[in-house]
């Protein structure tokens, strides 16, 4: 406390001979006026003033522009970005990444049947044997794997991932975390995928079946009716029910050489309005279409089209190359795509409509959402935020 109030008295006393010692200050450094010169005004316009102050305005509206002219005539930034344009998603990574992870945990061939305590992503009990066979209504508690067939009876619930090396079956009504095969797999009515599905040959899916966030097949991946999706793929995805679907457009001519490049017209077929396309109509390159772009029954565009309002083909209408949407895309009967779709909107795919070309894979994208007749045929990948739904009713 004594140090304290030393402290404040010190600066009580400081505070006080502040204006004392100001007062003196200011009277040793104030000059006698008697010695002051006062320089005599300077009558007229300093030369140069103007042109400097005009020379500093025009250099501060240039300034912006010097490092693009700089780029211009000493271009160092001429190159295009080294962007991978092969790369795309692996569709059957949770599979194979499920798959890879128990294989460097657990040696399934030398083990014996039975429960074996591993360490996977986390602690796990995983219990082997040669063919499983999960009894109606079961429950399971620990990741089972099936060095042979598998097979799920009606109700089961697996709440931990599920690893079969042969087919695997799974009854109606059961509810699955994951289901890994290195063969095919049927799902009965009514089943439930909580997290996803991979199965390196073909998997039948029945109606009502809940596919959670990802299904995927090596072989052909065919959904009855009232399913529901997030992500599918398969070589292809089908639906049932329906006609053939439309054979793939010819190649497309080549697209002719712009020696000089002055508009947007001189690469593609560009319509500020919407346009209709009828059959006969001929295009040399794509089209960019600022409005709605329709294809009459019949019609084809062999080249990519851009839309930025909505897209819609009537039965049997096809387009040869790339559709991106920013509307909803709506594929009659009959009508297809050879290339992938893209759009913010949502897709609907009518009865017997194709996407892609067998041996190519391509990507149906609606963001709100993506719904499937009967027949429909995507030859690769489907994903959309949105909801997901097979209704192809009557197709079984």
């Amino acid at each position: 406390m004594t140090a304290r109030r030393i402290w404040f008295a010190t600066l009580l006393l400081a505070l006080a001979a502040a204006p004392l010692a100001a007062a003196q200050s200011a009277q040793t450094l104030a000059p006698d006026p008697a010695l002051q010169e006062i320089p005599p005004p300077v009558d007229g316009p300093r030369p140069g003033a103007t042109a400097l102050l005009l020379l500093t305005f025009a250099a501060l509206i240039l300034l912006p522009f010097v490092p693009g002219l700089i780029e211009v005539y000493w271009p160092r930034d001429r190159y295009p970005l080294p962007v991978n344009t092969g790369f795309s998603k692996d569709p059957r990574f949770y599979g194979r990444a499920a798959r890879e992870l128990l294989a460097a945990a657990l040696d399934v061939d030398a083990v014996a049947p039975g429960r074996h305590e591993v360490e996977m992503s986390k602690p796990e009990t995983v219990e082997v044997r040669d063919d499983w066979d999960l009894e109606a209504g079961a429950a399971t508690d620990a990741v089972l794997v099936a060095r042979g067939t598998l097979a799920v009876g009606e109700g089961a619930v697996c709440e931990l991932e599920l690893f079969a090396r042969g087919d695997a079956k799974v009854g109606s009504d059961a509810v699955l975390r994951t289901l890994s095969g290195e063969a095919g797999a049927t799902l009965a009515r009514g089943v439930r995928l909580q997290r996803w599905l991979d199965c390196e040959g073909d998997v039948a899916v029945g109606p009502g079946v809940d596919l959670g966030v990802s299904a995927a097949a090596g072989g052909t991946l065919l959904l009855d009716d009232d399913i529901r999706f997030s992500g599918l793929y398969g070589t292809p995805v089908r639906t049932a029910g329906g006609e053939p679907t439309r054979p793939p457009l010819p190649p497309a001519a080549p697209v002719p050489v712009v020696e000089e490049i002055r508009t947007i017209e001189d690469l593609v077929h560009f319509h500020r309005d919407d346009l209709t396309v009828s059959p006969g109509d001929e295009f040399a390159r794509a089209l960019v279409v600022k409005g709605d772009l329709a294809l009459e029954a019949g019609a084809t565009v062999p080249y990519a089209v851009r839309v930025y309002g909505e897209l819609k083909l009537d039965g049997d209408a096809a387009i040869g190359g790339d559709a991106f949407v920013e509307g909803d895309v709506s594929l009659g009967d009959g009508a297809a795509v050879d290339g992938n779709v893209f759009t913010q909107g949502t897709i609907r795919l009518g009865t017997g409509a194709r996407v892609g070309v067998p041996g190519a894979c391509k990507s149906v994208i609606g963001k709100r959402g993506i719904e499937l007749g009967a027949g429909v045929v995507v030859h690769g990948y489907l994903l959309t935020d949105g909801r997901g739904r097979v209704s192809c009713a009557g197709s079984s």
